[in-house]
């Protein structure tokens, strides 16, 4: 196993020891768009963090690598494949079982040949290779919004960090030679660094309509990662809306608190209020209202959009006390006091 100095593999990528293949994945490509050098430029440690994440990356992506080294840990490379008495040195294809000694690549292989041979370039031969033929795959990202900006719509930019497939490797990570056929006895891809994929910032302008709502997915199309051919999958922008101070928003109704004298409230009257357009109002106060009533202020709460109604907007009535009184104030809510026969203390 590791040193004590020495994070395991399961460390470096940050996942647990029995962590599946996609989440394996996915903490690999997150970690990778932090830490690739194209991203960080003249950062000897960021360069040295991503080897070993592409270290840890190789060998827990591989089923059986993985296993060897849960087995034997960092000493997973000095024991031969196979595990036993007269394993060989070779490894199992489609085409049967090579061996290393009679079964070498001199000159490299073209394997979109093969490829083609095969369910239209899908087929895996156990190479340890992705096909040549990888697709650029649609990617999500959140954008924050307020809720001013959901009632009013606006145009925002945002920044985004792709996978885009390496146009010099076509995904594979490996390295081809000056024939265009892959080198199975070279390095990994000098230009992905055998990701398969190169970091390509995005900046792009996000329309978000008025009356949009938390969740709200929105289609940008072409503005997603790039294949080798630079073919664009979509972005998805799912809009994740910010709490306000004042509103409170339940579909396209909008709510909030208004504060109500107590003799108001008993006698009825009206209070000033302001919506979310910025506009001030009047508004009814009916006598005997009591606290958490809801007042509506018709059409003045979202606007419509793709099948939702326009909303209201809700006055909740908070009725308030005074803390302060004078001895006049006192002593005519003591009349009323006695006159509806309330038992309050005197003094």
């Amino acid at each position: 196993m590791p040193t004590v100095n020495e994070k395991s593999y399961y460390e470096i990528l940050g996942v647990a020891r029995n962590a599946t293949a996609d989440e394996i994945k996915k903490a690999y490509r997150r970690l990778a768009r932090k830490y690739h050098p194209d991203l960080n430029p003249g950062n000897k440690e960021a360069e040295e963090r991503f080897k070993r994440i592409q270290e840890a990356y190789d060998v827990l992506s591989d089923p059986e690598k993985r296993a060897r080294y849960d087995q034997l840990g960092d000493a997973w490379q000095q024991a031969p494949f196979g595990g036993g008495p007269g394993a060989s040195s070779g490894y199992s294809s489609p085409f049967g079982d090579f061996q290393a000694e009679s079964f070498r690549f001199s000159e490299g292989i073209n394997l979109d040949d093969i490829f083609r041979m095969f369910r239209g370039g899908d087929a895996g031969f156990g190479f340890g290779f992705r096909p040549p033929t990888a697709t650029a795959e649609d990617i999500e990202f959140a954008l924050d919004m307020t809720l001013e900006e959901a009632y009013r719509g606006a145009t925002k930019q945002a920044h985004f960090v792709v996978e885009d497939v390496c146009p010099e490797c076509g995904g594979s990570g490996h390295k081809r030679t000056a024939q265009g056929r892959f080198d199975l006895s070279a390095s990994v891809c000098p230009r992905c660094r055998g990701t398969g994929h190169i970091a390509s910032p995005r900046t792009v302008e996000v329309n978000i309509p008025p009356g949009a709502w938390d969740g709200l997915r929105l289609r940008l199309q072409g503005m997603g990662p790039a294949d080798a051919k630079g073919r664009r999958a979509d972005l998805y922008i799912t809009l994740r809306q910010l709490p306000h101070p004042r509103f409170e928003r339940e579909g396209q109704d909008l709510y909030f608190d208004l504060d109500v004298p107590f003799t108001v409230a008993a006698l009825g009257g009206e209070a000033t209020v302001e919506t979310l357009d910025g506009q001030r109002r009047q508004i009814v106060i009916p006598p005997g209202v009591q606290s958490g009533q809801k007042l509506r202020l018709a059409g003045k709460g979202m606007p419509p959009l793709n099948g939702r109604k326009a909303g209201d907007a809700y006055a909740r009535v908070r009725i308030t006390v005074p803390r302060n009184m004078s001895e006049r104030e006192k002593s005519l809510l003591l009349e009323l006091a006695r006159l509806r026969g309330d038992a309050v203390r005197s003094k």
